[in-house]
């Protein structure tokens, strides 16, 4: 399915074949600058890495089953089709009718346009209309400048903090649907 598509980017459905570029942004240091999350430091961390994505991706996001899957994705591609990012909805409540947004864009060229504002955009409105869910809202930490103003232009507010184990401050932000 083609959620959005202009002169520069799609936004579609999530394939077998993004595995790849998903679990390079998930290694990625730059582009998880902000995340606690420890990255692999060897070549054995790496591939036990690989491995545990690899059967993530298979159960949780490419469940045949759709109502097993624990993620839906928004892929973005530039105009010829190469992988640009992504914007994901996951920890999905059914009772409370809310889940948590994240975005990456992958691609370093494209960071700086406009890209993940339009995708979110995109993703807010289909879950909004398609998903029974009332509430999305984000955790980042609190240094993640970049996001924190992004999802403030996108009209989300602050809700809440609060510290992880090492003291890592995450900052939570949301939408709700009465407000879109």
């Amino acid at each position: 399915m083609i959620y959005y598509q202009d002169d520069r980017i799609k936004i579609r459905d999530i394939c077998s074949d993004d595995v790849i570029s998903l679990f390079s942004c998930s290694i990625d240091k730059e582009i998880n600058l902000h995340d606690p999350r420890p990255m692999p430091n060897t070549s054995r961390e790496l591939v036990d890495e690989c491995i545990s994505y690899c059967n993530r991706f298979d159960i949780e996001i490419m469940n045949e089953n759709i109502e097993d899957r624990k993620y839906k994705y928004f892929i973005i591609t530039n105009s010829e089709g190469n992988f640009i990012g992504f914007v994901n909805f996951f920890s999905i409540d059914k009772v409370k009718k809310q889940g948590e947004m994240g975005v990456i864009i992958g691609d370093k060229r494209y960071w700086n346009k406009g890209i993940a504002y339009t995708a979110i955009m995109v993703a807010i409105k289909y879950i909004f209309d398609n998903m029974k869910v009332d509430r999305i809202y984000i955790e980042t930490g609190e240094t993640n400048k970049p996001a924190l103003r992004l999802f403030n232009k996108l009209d989300f507010e602050k809700c809440g903090e609060y510290l992880e184990d090492d003291n890592f401050k995450f900052i939570v932000m949301e939408k709700r649907k009465f407000s879109f």
